[in-house]
């Protein structure tokens, strides 16, 4: 029985560049727990017609809508989670890059493209928990994706 190349997503990372020089350069978020990428949806584009066969509707596919990114992390104050306010404040559209092992950790996935800050939060702030906090991100255009 094959065994499966499957694996966590371990040492993953969700940076934020700045591309007013070449190359990009990228620094991780800090203390990321989870990064949920929606990369885009297709909407369905009804081309239903009076003589369409069988009784049947139509239907097409329209232009890619980009998607969100969401991440949860442990909230530290660390630049880095601050700086989500900044770009949020300057409605900046900044480069973005997912990093994650994959293929039984014997490769590395990328992923890249452009966004904004949508939605942020901090807390809940209690005295027996951690604090949190979460990041949704508006992707702007396509992405691209390699594994090396």
């Amino acid at each position: 029985m094959p065994k499966s190349k499957a694996n966590t997503g371990y040492l993953a990372t969700f940076s934020v560049g700045d591309d007013t020089a070449s190359p990009i350069s990228y620094v991780a978020i800090a203390e990321i727990a989870s990064i949920k990428p929606s990369n885009y949806s297709v909407p369905s584009i009804d081309t239903t017609h009076l003589q369409s066969p069988n009784a049947t509707e139509e239907m097409t596919p329209g232009l890619l809508k980009p998607g969100t990114i969401a991440l949860t992390g442990n909230f530290t104050g660390d630049a880095t989670q601050l700086n989500i306010t900044t770009l949020a404040e300057a409605q900046t559209v900044f480069p973005w890059k997912i990093t994650a092992r994959v293929n039984n950790k014997t490769q590395v996935y990328t992923a890249t493209g452009y966004g904004f800050v949508a939605k942020y939060d901090t807390g809940p702030f209690e005295p027996n928990k951690k604090i949190d906090f979460t990041a949704d991100f508006q992707i702007t255009g396509t992405i691209t994706e390699t594994v090396v």
